[in-house]
């Protein structure tokens, strides 16, 4: 049997619990970081909807399962239990981080692109807000439009002098003819793929979140063995001289763009991570007042 919170919910499964299953234990109410939980007859209801931001602790925590909230049960999520990787295994994923700058020429398959964009979601946000929009351009042909077309309007820019001949846009300046004429790539550095996130400007950390996403999109395309690069330069041209690109992507009214990552199969491979010095911080004892 499932016993409802009594208040009326956003949805019919917004919160319930397997009474048959649930042991009482209260780890969900104790788990709930907005106190929208509460114990009544032995089993936890949500009596402050309201204060629910959405986390889904009170599915994680339940050691038997017996939680349903926002029509999930137990059933729809990943079992834990063994799965980490080693400390050691980690630390390598984290060493070993490179910013490619050689891409193979290939598509990467969609099924790991699935997967990845996937498991990327879960990457955290402020409050739980989950603002963020996600735009990937992951076909070479895709891409190879867009970097002509960026390519092409720079250099329009640039011949009616509306790239300024500053230190900070000489970069702007240039790449067009070093891609006309050489076929250097300083924008995109022939990766094949790129992602663009957005977040919303009313967003709790509309700066954080974009970067905590790509923070984690990065580390999860090294374990399925892509490459990937932080990109700057896209960001700031498409910020300071193209930005109607971004509804052109199809950004939503109301929000900004954060940041970009170029992502694909490498064509260079590093056989050790490099060496850094012992790490500089501070450790504070606080002594109070």
């Amino acid at each position: 049997m499932a016993y409802h919170s009594p208040l009326p919910r956003r949805s019919h499964d917004f919160f319930s619990v397997d009474t048959a299953a649930c042991l009482s234990c209260g780890a969900c109410v104790k788990d709930c970081v907005g106190q929208a939980l509460t114990m009544h007859d032995g089993y936890p209801v949500m009596l402050h909807e309201e204060k629910c931001i959405g986390c889904q602790h009170c599915l994680a925590v339940c050691p038997v399962g017996a939680v349903s909230v926002l029509g999930h049960t137990a059933a729809d999520c990943l079992s834990l239990d063994g799965v980490f990787p080693h400390p050691d295994s980690l630390t390598a994923l984290v060493r070993g981080r490179r910013s490619c700058r050689q891409y193979r020429q290939e598509d990467v398959d969609r099924a790991t692109l699935d997967q990845l964009f996937a498991a990327a979601q879960y990457a955290p946000t402020g409050v739980n807000a989950r603002k963020l929009w996600v735009c990937t351009l992951d076909t070479l042909t895709s891409l190879q439009a867009f970097r002509e077309e960026v390519y092409a309007r720079l250099a329009e820019l640039d011949a009616a002098g509306a790239i300024p001949d500053d230190r900070r846009a000489q970069v702007f300046r240039a790449a067009p003819r070093l891609w006309r004429e050489k076929q250097v790539d300083v924008l995109f550095r022939t990766a094949p793929h790129c992602v663009i996130v957005a977040n919303a400007k009313d967003a709790p950390c509309p700066m954080q979140d974009p970067i905590i996403y790509l923070s984690y999109f990065e580390l999860l395309a090294h374990s399925w063995g892509l490459g990937t690069t932080w990109c700057g330069l896209l960001y700031w041209c498409i910020t300071l001289f193209l930005p109607d690109v971004m509804q052109r992507l199809g950004m939503p009214d109301g929000y900004e763009l954060s940041y970009c990552m170029l992502y694909g199969k490498p064509a260079v491979h590093y056989p050790r991570s490099v060496a850094l010095p012992a790490p500089d911080v501070h450790r504070v004892q606080w002594a109070g007042r």
